[in-house]
């Protein structure tokens, strides 16, 4: 639930897998983009979450998801994948991807022909400080409901204005 209902992993959930010291798991780093693996629905499968911090523990990846490293994150901002992989464009293709019939899996195989767009690394950072602003609108009530009043204030306001401004007319 962590990776399909937060856009960056949240590292301070307090459930956690136990593993054996036999078990051979995967840990998890910055950069990191995690995937769940099924779902009962196409539209759901697939769904990203980016490790946008830097990890001082031992964090392993669990069976339900797969993870994703870049061999050269300087050319990536995580913070701008975390979106990315949640656009509509790459939704669409992560979809391409699910095979199943009551019960939805990824093809890794399939997967890994993603195309995925890099533009230059001031150009994520540019696009990451606008899509930022919207996350916090949409998700922090503290945040976001003073911003949705003060803009129904203003086009309230405007209205008034428009429609209580009376011009006398002349004859």
């Amino acid at each position: 639930m962590n990776v399909y209902s937060n856009l960056s992993v949240n590292l301070l959930t307090d459930t956690f897998v136990k593993v054996s010291e036999k078990e051979s798991q995967n840990c998890i780093q910055y950069g990191d983009v995690l995937f769940t693996t099924s779902s009962e629905t196409p539209d759901e499968v697939g769904m990203s979450s980016v490790v946008t911090e830097y990890v001082h523990e031992k964090i392993y990846l669990n069976s339900f998801c797969f993870g994703f490293r870049f061999n050269d994150i300087s050319k990536f901002e995580p913070r701008f994948l975390k979106h990315l992989f949640r656009s509509k464009t790459l939704r669409k293709q992560i979809k391409q991807t699910a095979f199943g019939v009551t019960r939805f899996n990824i093809s890794k195989k399939k997967f890994a022909k993603i195309k995925i767009p890099i533009p230059p690394i001031e150009e994520q950072r540019r696009i990451v400080e606008i899509l930022d602003r919207f996350e916090v609108l949409t998700t922090d009530i503290c945040n976001g409901l003073p911003a949705e009043i003060k803009a129904r204030r203003q086009q309230y306001e405007y209205y008034r204005n428009k429609l209580l401004t009376f011009k006398e007319k002349t004859a």
